[in-house]
């Protein structure tokens, strides 16, 4: 398979993956577009068409994680010229939801650290396996199983004060749980 192959069948995907994560569309292309630059650079004869997805998807996290810790130090060097971070329209499979519920769920989404957001964005909207996600992430299947499942358990917790209708912001204020309902499973939900 020839490289222009290989960018056409990931581009997409890598772009919205790396949209999810850098909540920047403008961000993500640039991410992905060095990322695919690297990968041509270590491209081998022998590395096969399977391998290279989660390998491509490796150097984009990683580059991703890079970028956030870039942007944190700069943040913490220059506190008086610090800029609220971008906020971009939300990517385009993002239509699938609407109104308050799109925009409560991508903030809990985006509030989840990076290392729990990085596998349930690739397993749940990307529809990637749990091997793949591994490999991708270099890191231990049981490791990106427990991520997935705490992901899933920080957007619950966050979300419950908001589908049952209590103030979140009171709540957290006054540490006060969500309500009796809220664990009962009356809301499941899967992004």
């Amino acid at each position: 398979m020839e490289f222009a192959e290989i960018v056409d069948r990931h581009r997409d995907a890598l772009v919205n993956y790396l949209t999810h994560l850098t909540r920047c569309r403008q961000r993500a292309e640039d991410l992905a577009q060095e990322a695919f630059v690297r990968l041509y650079r270590s491209m081998q004869a022998s590395r096969e068409v399977e391998q290279v997805g989660p390998y491509l998807y490796r150097i984009a996290t990683n580059l991703a994680v890079s970028a956030v810790r870039r942007e944190r130090r700069w943040r913490l060097l220059t506190p008086r010229l610090a800029v609220a971070a971008e906020r971009t329209v939300p990517a385009p499979d993002a239509g699938l939801v609407s109104g308050e519920i799109e925009r409560q769920v991508t903030a809990a989404l985006e509030a989840l650290p990076l290392k729990f957001r990085a596998p349930l964005v690739l397993y749940e909207m990307e529809e990637w396996s749990y091997e793949d996600i591994a490999r991708a992430l270099d890191c231990r299947l049981g490791t990106i199983k427990s991520r997935i499942a705490r992901a899933r358990e920080l957007l619950r917790r966050q979300l419950a004060p908001w589908w049952t209708g209590g103030n979140h912001e009171r709540q957290r204020a006054a540490g006060v749980a969500a309500g009796p309902t809220a664990g009962k499973g009356i809301v499941s939900l899967h992004i």
